[in-house]
């Protein structure tokens, strides 16, 4: 299987900044669970946070968002809740 898109490590425009900046979107609990192995085995420490609403989740590395849920992934937190 092959990527549709791919930056490469010398993209310096603000596009390139903006893409290696912007939170990941979580939708499934796969993707999710995923994504939450690959931070702690890069020991990075992050949180999981719910809006007040429940409208959606953020998962946080101190006050930086880095990933929104949403989809099949938030009714999967809002379950164990």
């Amino acid at each position: 299987m092959s990527s549709l898109y791919q930056q490469s490590a010398e993209v310096t425009q603000s596009s390139g900044s903006f893409l290696a900046s912007a939170p990941v979107e979580l939708l499934t609990v796969k993707g999710y669970d995923d994504f939450l192995a690959k931070q702690k085995r890069l020991n990075v420490d992050v949180a999981t946070v719910m809006s007040e609403d429940k409208s959606c989740a953020y998962v946080m590395k101190g006050s930086e968002v880095v990933a929104t849920v949403g989809g099949g992934a938030l009714e999967h937190l809002l379950s164990m809740m």
